[in-house]
């Protein structure tokens, strides 16, 4: 498949720079696992800002007849990366020259892992479809305009393509060939980076025996296995969480430079994933001061500013293009303090409520009900079913109050993961934010249960619950991979599994092949345009000024869209309010169908979307 090669490229592109910015986080004698993880986990986010270079100047270029820059800048790279293949191969013919092979029971752990990589594969390999709603809606979508334009440019109708992309850039390689594939094969590859950095910090920091119970836990979560199979960014943001911690702890092991800057590397490549990963740069620095403190160590000012400096360079190109588009570095966010573009007062109001909808409420109470709640209802902090969290929680807290860890890194990593806890609680509790914090709980747990023999039951217990959890979250996927599976294994083609597996497909196919290639389309009920291929904007009120309006009249109404060169509209009926139920904009669009003023051109009753031509 094509998606795999732009995989293996993007991974070359990534270690090649990786290899060449090393001497900023590691030295040379790291083993052959840190330089692997930290070398690609850090040239894929240097790979990102090549790519926000080449579209701030505008020389992106999609797929033609020729090949695609972003797939040029990648194969100029990814001859650097192979010697980090040719290491690798090194380092296996060492082993098995001196006979160090895994032990049986290191193999065993290595094959169950190797089993949950190859479960979440299968829907990983199919076309984003009905589950990927965000991707399709932008982190594929915006993208794939920025190609389409040659470059950024500044899209009026959606605040979510001002957010932070770092992720998103590494998907312009496989969107310029045209295959999304590839895309989230990107994310699935953050989310084999994020169990290896795991491992690797549990072995240097802790205990090695701790390293397969620590993976099982956070590569076996139902929610990590689901983010797996997407093109979202939550696995990356965890993954450079990771990244910085090790890194840091690196540094109050050895008060070496390079590690200290690659914590802030690593912070500030976490915040150009998601807003919510800017608390990492206080958290890192009073970590950094509270462990100079507490050791009697004499604190090392130029540490704590060196770590925020590089935080802050790393991550500034994002929020700088943000605010040079809307005036508000964080827009849409604290809109009362920075103000922005295209946003209002109401919008503000109307997000802030959407975000406050997840959890169960800011109360004290509401806090120490977190693990369970977390836990046993786990949908109320999630916007798509299946996105289970499991018992990692239940289990961390007795783990920590009958069997109390003095060592000062033990110590400063779970404050620090109660500190992101905290956080989270306060802003919107949606569970896949807390994926950073998961991984870290997954350190906590395992290198508690593993640093007596005398806790051997205590060991079988904990493996036995997160090996069930596992299990059922591949029984959670059992689903995705059913539906994947015709496709993946040849028995589909990609329309035939998108008009089964994506019910908005078949009416954005037929406005690709029956309308003006000009022709503009306003989405209700939906904001998922990836594949269109023709212009569109979300017209549903609350997610722009320009359609956030009180009209008069049905007149007033189309006379709107007009103003904006929209002649069609497609409306997902799924998401859709009925006619009883409908007030606003949607009961203007049910009067205009009956005045005549919109021609269904597209569908009737029985179809999931229809599409009405603006008469």
């Amino acid at each position: 498949m094509n998606g795999i090669w732009i995989l293996f490229l993007i991974i070359l592109a990534g270690a090649g720079l990786g290899r060449i910015g090393s001497r900023l986080w590691r030295d040379n004698k790291s083993p052959f696992l840190d330089r692997f993880v930290l070398d690609v986990s850090m040239g894929l986010g240097l790979l990102s800002l090549v790519f926000f270079a080449a579209a701030a100047g505008g020389l992106l270029h999609s797929s033609g007849d020729e090949i695609s820059r972003p797939v040029v800048l990648c194969l100029v790279f990814a001859i650097v990366g192979m010697r980090l293949v040719r290491e690798g191969g090194m380092s296996l013919m060492n082993r098995l020259k001196s006979r160090r092979l895994l032990s049986w029971q290191s193999g065993l752990w290595v094959g169950v892992l190797i089993i949950i990589a190859l479960i979440v594969l299968i829907p990983a390999l199919a076309p984003p479809s009905d589950g990927d709603w965000d991707s399709l809606a932008y982190h594929l979508a915006v993208p794939k305009l920025y190609l389409q334009h040659g470059g950024f440019y500044y899209i009026d109708y959606s605040s979510h393509s001002n957010f932070p992309f770092l992720v998103e850039m590494l998907y312009l390689p496989a969107l310029s060939v045209g295959d999304p594939i590839g895309a989230k094969l990107v994310h699935y590859f953050y989310g084999v980076l994020l169990v290896l950095a795991v491992v690797m910090l549990v072995r240097k920091h802790f205990s090695a025996k701790a390293a397969p119970l620590a993976a099982l836990i956070i590569a076996g979560m139902p929610i990590v296995m689901w983010e797996a199979t997407t093109a979202y960014v939550d696995l990356a943001t965890a993954l450079y969480t990771v990244v910085a911690v090790y890194l840091l702890l690196e540094y109050l092991d050895k008060p070496a430079r390079y590690s200290i800057i690659g914590c802030g590397i690593a912070a500030g490549f976490a915040a150009s994933t998601k807003m919510t990963a800017l608390a990492l740069f206080p958290l890192l620095a009073i970590w950094l001061i509270a462990d100079c403190w507490l050791s009697k160590r004499q604190f090392e000012w130029k540490g704590g500013l060196t770590l925020c400096i590089a935080a802050i360079l790393a991550c500034s190109p994002w929020y700088l293009k943000t605010l040079f588009y809307t005036g508000n570095p964080v827009y849409p966010f604290f809109y009362g303090v920075f103000g922005g573009k295209d946003w209002s007062i109401k919008l503000a109001q109307n997000y802030t409520m959407l975000q406050a909808k997840f959890g169960t409420g800011h109360s004290l109470a509401s806090f120490f009900r977190i693990p369970y709640d977390l836990t046993m209802h786990s949908e109320r902090f999630y916007d798509t079913a299946g996105l289970f969290v499991g018992p990692i929680l239940l289990v961390m807290i007795p783990l920590l109050l009958i069997f109390p860890y003095k060592d000062r890194k033990f110590v400063g990593l779970g404050i620090f993961a109660v500190a992101q806890v905290v956080i989270w609680f306060f802003l919107t509790q949606q569970s896949r934010y807390l994926i950073p914090t998961f991984a870290l709980l997954a350190i906590l747990i395992a290198a508690v249960v593993h640093r007596a023999e005398h806790l051997k039951l205590l060991r079988t217990t904990v493996y036995t619950i997160f090996g069930a959890t596992a299990a059922f979250g591949a029984l959670t996927l059992s689903g995705l991979v059913a539906q994947a599976g015709p496709f993946v294994f040849g028995m589909q083609t990609q329309q035939q599994y998108l008009s089964r597996a994506l019910p908005i497909y078949s009416a954005q196919e037929w406005i690709n092949q029956n309308t003006p290639k000009d022709a503009k389309v306003a989405l209700f009920g939906d904001t998922r345009g990836f594949y269109l291929d023709r212009p569109y904007v979300w017209a549903d009120p609350g997610h722009n000024v320009a359609f956030t309006k009180e009209f008069r009249s049905a007149d007033d109404f189309l006379s709107n869209l007009r103003s904006h060169k929209i002649s069609y509209i497609m409306i997902n009926r799924r998401t859709f309010p009925t006619r009883d139920n409908a007030t606003g904009a949607a009961a203007l669009i049910y009067e205009s169908i009956d005045l005549g003023r919109l021609e269904l051109v597209y569908g009737d009753e029985t179809t999931p979307a229809v599409v009405y031509l603006i008469k």
